[in-house]
């Protein structure tokens, strides 16, 4: 488990000796879940900290129909929800559930202030995390106020290219589908049209940008 640990971004720039320090004679927990289970749900209080040791799990809430919307996917060794720990409205803001078999880890809230006392890079960590998390939600935010299929697509395909490195991986149309929130079929469309039109190269899972500017 330490050795998971050391590329947690909360415990980064620890070796796994020191988290078994500091971790000794703490309590903490350690769950395990098959595929499908809910390790948590929305809007339930969220008095610790869980990590993901191993496996990935998912969050989802409900979108304005009811349908469950795909909002993120959390892989080992991550932290669930790290902004949602500590406040005046402490709860979780979506379902975490197992996709596939998961361990988590769960740090309790008082636990996390003790290991901040403790030790200075946690601290730093911490405060990092959750800057980190303020601009990604600010960014998704953006991204939420694109209305179409294509402006979602397009910006996506944006955010993971660069100049350098301008192929995405789009393989996984489930996936896309939830995130968008629009069927498979109108993702491929897109894809397709772009092509077309010589913005990006489809094919076989993969898009390659081509013309950035076309995009933007």
């Amino acid at each position: 488990m330490y050795k998971v640990l050391t590329a947690c971004p909360l415990f980064r720039g620890l070796p796994a000796e020191k988290i078994e320090e500091l971790l000794a004679e703490k309590q903490y927990s350690v769950n395990r879940y098959r595929e499908g289970e809910i390790i948590a749900r929305r809007d339930t209080a969220y008095s610790g900290l869980m990590i993901v040791l191993e496996g990935t799990v998912r969050g989802q809430a409900p979108d304005v129909s009811g349908h469950p919307l795909r909002i993120d996917n959390i892989a080992a060794p991550q932290l669930i929800a790290p902004a949602f720990l500590f406040g005046g409205y402490n709860r979780l803001p979506i379902d975490v559930i197992a996709d596939g078999d998961v361990t988590i880890l769960t740090l309790h809230r008082g636990l996390i202030f003790e290991l901040m006392q403790e030790n200075i890079i946690i601290m730093s960590n911490f405060i990092d995390i959750i800057s980190n998390r303020a601009n990604l939600l600010s960014r998704k935010m953006y991204f939420l106020s694109f209305r179409s299929v294509r402006e979602k697509l397009m910006h996506y395909l944006l955010e993971h290219t660069t100049e350098r490195m301008r192929e995405a991986d789009v393989s996984d149309l489930n996936e896309l589908s939830e995130c968008f929130n629009a069927p498979r079929s109108a993702i491929v469309s897109v894809l397709e049209d772009l092509h077309k039109h010589g913005i990006v190269r489809y094919e076989a899972g993969r898009a390659t940008v081509l013309n950035r500017e076309a995009l933007r």
